[in-house]
This record gives C-alpha cells, sequence and structure tokens, in this order.
C-alpha cells in the first residue's frame, strides 16, 4: 500500500500545467495560477494538493509557477486569480522590483483576483500595498500551539462564500495575533484551545478584501496537508477562488456542511444512471453503488449517516481506495488492487494489472425504500480470458427512524481455470514480509475528515484479530458522531479471516476490513467455490457494544431461521 506512485504521477503533472504557464485557456472555466517554489512550509507537499483540489472541482484551469518573481504583468493578465502558496519569511524586508511591484498592483487594480493560503501572504513587510492586498500574516506578536482540533465558527451568514456553511471542525494551526489588514472584512474564526492553561481562544480566521476592482480572499487554515484535506476548508477554498474571480458561486456545499435533515420518511426516491444506483433524501444521497466508471471497480460512496459522508474515494496517500467496495489483492500473481496508471487530468482512469468486469447486473427498488442488487462479475488479466466468476446479491435495507440502515453482502466466487491463486502481501512473520501486509477482500476507507476515532469490538485485545464483529466510529465534520459496524457470518468466512484496521489520525488515514486472506491464500480448483456474508450497518450516533451485539445476535438469529 504504497502511496510513492501517486507522488510519481503528481510530479508528472505539475511538469505538464508548469509547461502551460502563461496560456491562457478559454473554456468557461476559472483561469487560476499557483505562485509557489517557497515559503516556510512544506510547499513541495501542499501545492501538489492544491492542485488536485482546484482540479476535482472542474472549475479551473491550473497552471503553477515556482518562480514568481519573473512575472510581469504580461503573464499576469492571461490569469482570473493568482493562489499564493509562497512567501518570502523570515526576510520580511524583501522587496521587488519597482516594475514587479507595480506590475503585481496593476493586476489587482484592474480586477484580478488573489487567493493567500495560511502563510501565504507573509511577504514584503515594507510594503503596504501588498499587505493591504494580502490582508494576513505573521507578525511581531503572532504564535501558535501544535496543530490540533479546532471549530470554524461565526461563519457571516450573508456573504456569498460563507452563506449557508454550517461550523465545522478541522485538525489545524490557530494563530494568534495575527497581523490583519484594517479594511479587511472577516467572515470566520477559529476555535482552540491555550497549550499553557487550558482556556478557549477564538481568532478571526478567513476574510475578504477589495482593492479598486480587485479582490482577495485570505485564510489563517491551511497548515499542511492535513489542513487542506479538510472538505471544509476545501470547500471555503473554492468557494473564496470563485468570488475572488467575480464569478458566481456555482460550487456547491457539501451534505455535511449543510443543516441536518430530521427526517427520512417524506422525500426519499431512488436515481439511476449508467454507472450509479442510490437512494436520495431530497438532495442528499443516502447511499449510491457505482460501477462501470473509469476506476474500474464496483463500490458505494458516499455511504451517509443523517447527511455525514462515512466513505472516502481515490484519498491522495491510496488513490486506489474506493470508499465501502470488495477487492482482490493477487490472482494468479496478477495485482487486481493497485492501479498502475494514477489520478489523470484527461480523465482517463486507472488500470490494474487484473481486470474486474460486470458482465450482468439487474438492481431492484422496494416499495419501503429497501434495494436489491445482483451482479454476475468476472476476474481476468488485462489482456486473457476470464480466471474467476463472481455472482453477488447485495440487499441494503431500509432507512431506520435514527437514520441507520444496513447493507447485505452474499458474494459467491467459482474458479473458471485449472487453478485459482488468491493471495496477498505477506505479513510480518512470512518471508518477504510487511507491514502492511495481509489485506484482502470486503473494505471501508472513511472520510478524512473525520477525527476522535472509536474502535469497538466484543474483544479489543490482539489488536481485535479474532472477533465477530468490529466498530469504527468518529466525530463527523459538524461535531456529531457516526461509524460503521461490519458484522461476519461465521459459516462464510474463511480460516484465514482476521481484522485489518489502520487508524492513523495524522495522515488521516482510516480504514478497516474482514482480511479474507490474512492468515495465507486460497486455492480452488476448476469449479470449486468460495463463499462470503457479511452485514455491515451505518449508524449514526454514538454506539455502544451491547448495542452492537445485540445487532450482530440479531443477524445471527436472522441466518437461522432462514436456514430452517
Amino acid at each position: 500500500m504504497k502511496s510513492y506512485l501517486f507522488r510519481l504521477g503528481f510530479i508528472l503533472f505539475l511538469t505538464s500545467v508548469l509547461a502551460g504557464c502563461g496560456k491562457k485557456v478559454t473554456n468557461g472555466k476559472v483561469n487560476i495560477l499557483i505562485l509557489s517554489g517557497q515559503n516556510n512550509h512544506e510547499w513541495q507537499k501542499t501545492t501538489p494538493l492544491l492542485v488536485r483540489i482546484y482540479e476535482q472541482s472542474a472549475l479551473f484551469n491550473i497552471s503553477v509557477t515556482e518562480k514568481p518573481d519573473t512575472l510581469s504583468y504580461h503573464d499576469l493578465k492571461d490569469y482570473d486569480v493568482l493562489v499564493s502558496n509562497w512567501n518570502t519569511w523570515p526576510d520580511n524586508e524583501l522587496r521587488m522590483s519597482k516594475e514587479w511591484e507595480q506590475d503585481f498592483t496593476k493586476f489587482v487594480r484592474k480586477g484580478g483576483g488573489t487567493v493567500f493560503i495560511h502563510a501565504g501572504a507573509s511577504s514584503f513587510y515594507g510594503w503596504n500595498d501588498y499587505h493591504q492586498i494580502g490582508i494576513g500574516r505573521w507578525g511581531k506578536e503572532t504564535h501558535h500551539g501544535k496543530p490540533a482540533k479546532g471549530k470554524v465558527t461565526q461563519l457571516d451568514r450573508e456573504h456569498p462564500i460563507t452563506k449557508g456553511i454550517s461550523d465545522f471542525y478541522i485538525i489545524d494551526e490557530l494563530w494568534e495575533k495575527a497581523e490583519i489588514s484594517g479594511e479587511a472584512r472577516a467572515l470566520a474564526s477559529l476555535t482552540g484551545t491555550d497549550e499553557t492553561d487550558g482556556h478557549e481562544i477564538m481568532e478571526k480566521a478567513v476574510f475578504v478584501h477589495e482593492t479598486d476592482k480587485g479582490r482577495s480572499f485570505y485564510t489563517i487554515l491551511g497548515h499542511d496537508e492535513r489542513a487542506l484535506l479538510n472538505s471544509g476548508l476545501q470547500t471555503l477554498l473554492l468557494r473564496g477562488t470563485l468570488w475572488a474571480a467575480k464569478r458566481e458561486i456555482y460550487y456547491d456545499i457539501p451534505a455535511g456542511l449543510k443543516n441536518m435533515q430530521d427526517s427520512y420518511s417524506n422525500s426519499l426516491f431512488f436515481d439511476r444512471s449508467d454507472t450509479t444506483f442510490g437512494l436520495i433524501n431530497g438532495e442528499e444521497i443516502i447511499w449510491q453503488y457505482n460501477f462501470n466508471n473509469r476506476y474500474g471497480k464496483q463500490y458505494f460512496h458516499p455511504v451517509s449517516a443523517l447527511n455525514s459522508t462515512l466513505t472516502c474515494v481515490s484519498p491522495p496517500d491510496h488513490p486506489w481506495h474506493m470508499g465501502l467496495w470488495f477487492s482482490w489483492k493477487f490472482i494468479n500473481d496478477l495485482n487486481y488492487w493497485e492501479y498502475l496508471d494514477n489520478y489523470k487530468s484527461d480523465d482517463s482512469g486507472y488500470r490494474s494489472e487484473g481486470i474486474t468486469t460486470i458482465q450482468e447486473n439487474e438492481f431492484s427498488e422496494n416499495e419501503d425504500f429497501s434495494a436489491d442488487l445482483r451482479l454476475h462479475i468476472v476476474y481476468k488479466p488485462y489482456q486473457g480470458e476470464p480466471v474467476m466468476s463472481e455472482k453477488s446479491n447485495i440487499h441494503i435495507s431500509a432507512p431506520m427512524n435514527d437514520g441507520s440502515y444496513y447493507i447485505d453482502f452474499d458474494n459467491a466466487y467459482t474458479a473458471l481455470s485449472d487453478e485459482v491463486i488468491l493471495d496477498r502481501t505477506p505479513v510480518r512473520n512470512e518471508p518477504g514480509g510487511r507491514s502492511w501486509g495481509g489485506y484482502a477482500g470486503l473494505s471501508v476507507r472513511f472520510s478524512q475528515d473525520y477525527t476522535s476515532p472509536v474502535i469497538i469490538a466484543p474483544d479489543e485485545s490482539d489488536n481485535y484479530k479474532q472477533n465477530d464483529w468490529v466498530y469504527m466510529g468518529f466525530n463527523t465534520l459538524t461535531g456529531e458522531t457516526a461509524g460503521m459496524c461490519i458484522l461476519k457470518n461465521p459459516e462464510f468466512t474463511t480460516n484465514n479471516t482476521k481484522w485489518y484496521v489502520i487508524n492513523t489520525p495524522e495522515i488521516p488515514f482510516f480504514y478497516y476490513s474482514p482480511a479474507a486472506l490474512y492468515d495465507g491464500k486460497i486455492v480452488l480448483k476448476k469449479d470449486e467455490q468460495l463463499r462470503l456474508k457479511y452485514r455491515v450497518w451505518i449508524i449514526p450516533g454514538k454506539s455502544e457494544k451491547e448495542d452492537l451485539q445485540a445487532k450482530y445476535d440479531s443477524y445471527m438469529t436472522e441466518f437461522a431461521a432462514l436456514k430452517e
């Protein structure tokens, strides 16, 4: 599970955008130029992430320069907005040439937009016009503690950037006593805890300003990759950039940042396309099954609980993670898990060594708003004949009164070739073993907005390896609690199954799986069959061990009744 492939892909991508720097593209999108190449923060990591954030919105043409000091007005005028991830700090007294300063000011005064992220305006302390345009910077009395969980609050309900956005939580630095231009308008504040005595602090953190015809957006938020992965900050950044460009703010507010809906009873309907099938409540997706798209995998995303999306698709660290999904690692030594091609600007997608293809599908919409999916799937080399088939029956329950629901998986795998070897990366105590070895099968990658992870299992010793069920829950973007519990059916689980849990808040990386091959490979001879059954509960609110055990007992009772 390596992330270097993604990094390599971005190096190639950045090469292409750098080559295009200065060329105007007229396709209706906002043309932005990201200023990078120098910062007292890790711009080598955050600039590629900024590129990804802007590109995935599909609203911007993105260029990047690592030499902002070479730009003239002739270069700048082809852009709607300059996005600064660049500064000269701690060389505060540095000044650019008179011509550069005149050209930069001319760009702004004639209507150019500027966006400054975190320390992106901490430059040219002797140039007052730049401070007014950049709005905020590190000052003589400015200080901060370690990045910690804070709440973005006091959002301006009237300004188009922040109107309709709920308070949300973020892991970030809280700058105290930043130098803010007196003419700027504050749109939001950030709360935190003083490290010396533990009292709560609140500082203004998001600002806007207008200079003649030009608009500026500045946020103290965005110290590192962890902060920039927060969808609340991304929403502010994208909407702020559109505002700076004087465009209509048509970037939708994510469901998790809107007001919670109290009931699912009156506005439910199914929605289907060539690549999706899902259940909708009003404007928000409760669950959605995705298939036959560029990822080449079948997966559920979003999987939501009361408008909070639990799942994450194609995160920067592991772009092959697909929300709630099933994937084998190796089949006959070919990789079906990781993509060989990574994120591409032309949307051409990914490719594994092994291909997972739907041959037939049938989706049933039930009157109670439950649903049934029946799929025939084949596994084959990228060039070659199918080696294994899958008959998958998936039942999604109707939402309960509390917003919870479950998804039942019943997957039957049949060998089509003389021998099918299902395998995984070796674990530590095996030859060539790795600390990340053992994963394969049903998996969940949780939202990167989440904080305060909680894991509950019947027996919480031995890293949860031998349990019948495991729950992972979190604080959501807006501070509520939600989680997911996977229940194994013991009669249809391999003897090799153990729980594979990753709980790394600093990335953030929240993942777990009843890994069907953890203890070793499975060999199927032609026409032999392997069958796996699971129930996945999606649960809003706080969960207790007793309630989760009751859900498992009920699942087993239902299963026993079906056998009679």
